[in-house]
């Protein structure tokens, strides 16, 4: 079995788009060419990655399965790289962050390491709670900055917020509900079946006023803080939820599958970056760390 990164990348591309066209503009070739080298893959493979239809092609399960390796070796490949060209910091010192709960739970985890790795001389402690007590005490200096989800945080004219990434929401159902035939999928269209609502991170706050600004009501049949019961409920057919494809996870832990499709009317953000207050100057070492944060989260949200 042999495939090449270019493979992968194309392969990527066109997962993403769901159409040769654009997944070939994308990546700067023909539509032959990349006919012909998604051929290629799927007889590297074995395995039949695609299902093609006249509008386009459909991830197969398998296809499903093998797009989060991709992902994994093209993004693991960028890490090999700039791991030889750049050397760790010598910056040293204590550097306190405030940490929304999502973050904590599905992009901490894929960036300590590497942090420790780029500042081994660094104190660096991450502090996890609910957002509004973190600007709080970031207000009252208890943090040199928060890593936060800053479309769920009011902007108040007193903070400094930078966004690095927007990840999308969208809808997850099980395998074969009905809304996933739709040719076309509204909002109105998901209020009729039981949602499972998410509260953690002033997430039912801002999404239920974005049902009400579309004059939709929710039938919310459980709310929890756990994104596991949320992800095993709606794999077990129970009901369907929105969330965004940074805590997109294809199974649960029961080994059930999980199916995820934009919203035609509803195109939202779960934006994530670096809150501080005006007032407050960053240190060197704090500006070193969120230069590191900035790139590092980008590069995860590219391998979405």
């Amino acid at each position: 079995m042999n495939f090449t990164l270019r493979q992968l990348e194309f392969y990527i591309a066109l997962a993403e788009t769901l159409q040769i066209s654009k997944a070939a503009n994308r990546c700067h070739i023909s539509q032959s060419s990349m006919t012909v080298a998604m051929r290629n893959l799927e007889e590297a493979l074995n395995s039949q990655l695609f299902i093609r239809h006249p509008k386009g092609v459909q991830l197969t399960q398998a296809g499903e399965r093998f797009l989060i390796h991709a992902r994994k070796i093209v993004m693991n490949s960028h890490v090999a790289l700039e791991d030889l060209q750049n050397q760790p910091e010598t910056a040293s010192g204590t550097v306190r962050i405030g940490i929304a709960e999502t973050l904590s739970a599905y992009l901490l985890p894929n960036i300590l390491s590497d942090i420790k790795n780029r500042f081994p001389l660094m104190e660096i402690i991450f502090e996890e709670a609910a957002s509004p007590v973190l600007v709080s005490a970031l207000r009252q200096k208890q943090f040199d900055f928060c890593l936060l989800l800053t479309s769920n945080i009011n902007h108040d004219a007193d903070l400094q917020i930078e966004t690095f990434i927007r990840s999308q929401r969208k809808l997850w159902t099980p395998i074969g509900h009905p809304l996933l035939s739709q040719s076309m999928l509204t909002l109105s269209d998901v209020e009729k079946y039981p949602f499972l609502l998410l509260v953690t991170d002033e997430y039912a706050e801002v999404f239920q006023d974005y049902w009400q600004s579309r004059r939709c009501i929710p039938d919310v049949h459980f709310r929890t803080n756990s994104f596991e019961a949320i992800r095993s409920l709606v794999a077990q057919g129970k009901g369907v939820t929105i969330l965004s494809d940074l805590v997109y996870r294809p199974w649960s832990l029961d080994g059930l599958r999980v199916v995820r499709r934009t919203i035609d009317d509803c195109i939202t953000y779960m934006d994530v970056g670096v809150v501080n207050t005006k007032a407050a100057v960053l240190s060197p070492d704090s500006k070193r760390l969120v230069d590191f944060l900035r790139q590092r989260i980008t590069r995860i949200s590219d391998g979405q």
